[in-house]
């Protein structure tokens, strides 16, 4: 009896073992996509405007203006009409800075900023919420050409 016991909390152990190393989100950077640095982020980011999806829960599009005053004016929309974002998606604001590579955004409304990771090939970027573990791909475009 005693036997069984111990093998049946092995077994345990294993199963709940198992479940932590497979639920926690993939972070690993592709070598494909270089590393990018917080100055590189600053000349690519400031002024631009980020337009992409993010694979989230539902998932998004979105389409964000990043001002050279730290200021973020931006829509989102239900996922896959990015044709649909700026008539008919919902405006948001808030405030975004760069931290320890990171691009992070504080929004009007929240008390807690959203920090993603970005990798920069040509203007596509790749980005992973550094929370969440959540992805997301897109294009940066100089300027604010959706008059954000």
């Amino acid at each position: 009896m005693h036997g069984a016991l111990t093998v049946r909390r092995a077994a345990i152990a294993w199963m709940l073992v198992a479940a932590a190393i497979f639920s926690v989100p993939v972070r690993a950077q592709d070598a494909s996509w270089p590393a990018t640095t917080e100055q590189d982020l600053r000349k690519l980011l400031t002024g631009a405007t980020i337009t992409g999806e993010v694979k989230a829960q539902p998932p998004f599009n979105f389409t964000e203006f990043l001002g050279t005053d730290g200021k973020s004016r931006g829509k989102l929309i239900e996922c896959c009409k990015p044709d649909k974002v700026l008539t008919n998606g919902m405006a948001y604001a808030g405030e975004w800075t760069l931290e320890n590579d990171t691009l992070c955004l504080l929004y009007e409304g929240e008390e807690q900023k959203v920090c993603w990771r970005l990798q920069v090939k040509g203007d596509e970027f790749r980005m992973t919420d550094t929370e969440t573990g959540y992805s997301g791909t897109g294009k940066i475009r100089p300027g604010n050409p959706d008059n954000l």
